[in-house]
């Protein structure tokens, strides 16, 4: 049964690190991507749901700002087993992309929790808030931290990521916004590889493999590999990690709106 989140699982490549970085951004308002997810059951690969990005603008009390989604479902037939309904959304200052407010809302099994984010650069503060029938809400504070991101939002920035300048197996450590703190991680180049996605199409890509710490879901180890199209896009062709009981995949499906050609693709 998929017991991690589709989009945990997905977001999870939001690596994030300020060097390396481009100044300008490979993704415009109206992209929208999704992803196929799959998990391996007793050697067999099954199909069990899709996930979606979306990323635009919206209007909020006369300004311009980013709105980030991410939404992962189970497919019905799956859902006789084990039913997953995920909500990610955040919204950013435009066109500097700084946090602003970011929520989650998981569903796993008819479990519910919910996670936000408010975030108060001037005041120095993220106000935090976590919620689930299997333990006490949590309202904290904390310091905000430049540069530090939610999940959501770190991941679109790791697209701007410079991976041309990076050497094969050469690691770069990040950080990442959990819970009411700031982790270490850290990643490491592999190179170019070709993917193949099940409906046929071909990619160049980036390949990276991302040591994760142990938890809930996840085994520790450098067990989550992650292909990004070797384009200006930079879109994340597939996500393969290993979780407490198999593994699970996002594979590529279709994109809507993409800034540029994508010129990765093998004829």
């Amino acid at each position: 049964m998929v017991r991690a989140s589709l989009v945990v699982v997905f977001l999870l490549i939001g690596l994030g690190h300020s060097n390396g970085q481009n100044t300008d951004s490979v993704f415009s308002p109206g992209e929208e991507i999704s992803y196929g997810a799959y998990y391996n059951w007793h050697f067999i690969w099954v199909n069990a749901g899709e996930i979606v990005f979306r990323a635009d603008t919206v209007q909020q009390q006369g300004d311009t700002e980013w709105f980030v989604e991410a939404t992962g479902h189970t497919y019905k037939a799956y859902d006789l087993i084990y039913t997953v309904r995920d909500t990610f959304y955040t919204y950013l200052s435009y066109p500097e992309f700084q946090p602003r407010y970011f929520y989650r809302s998981v569903s796993h099994g008819g479990s519910l929790s919910q996670q936000s984010y408010q975030f108060n650069q001037p005041a120095g503060q993220t106000s935090y808030f976590h919620d689930s029938k299997d333990s006490e809400p949590i309202n904290s504070t904390f310091p905000y931290k430049k540069g530090i991101h939610d999940i959501l939002s770190q991941a679109y920035q790791f697209r701007n990521y410079d991976f041309d300048h990076l050497k094969k197996d050469e690691v770069v450590k990040f950080r990442m916004l959990a819970d009411d703190k700031t982790s270490e991680f850290y990643f490491r180049y592999k190179g170019i590889e070709q993917v193949k996605t099940r409906n046929g199409r071909k990619f160049n890509c980036y390949k990276v493999s991302v040591w994760l710490m142990e938890g809930a879901f996840f085994p520790e180890g450098e067990d989550m590999f992650v292909w990004f199209t070797a384009d200006q896009n930079h879109i994340p062709i597939m996500v393969e990690t290993k979780i407490q009981i198999g593994s699970v995949k996002a594979i590529f499906l279709d994109a809507k709106s993409l800034t540029f050609p994508l010129n990765s693709e093998i004829d």
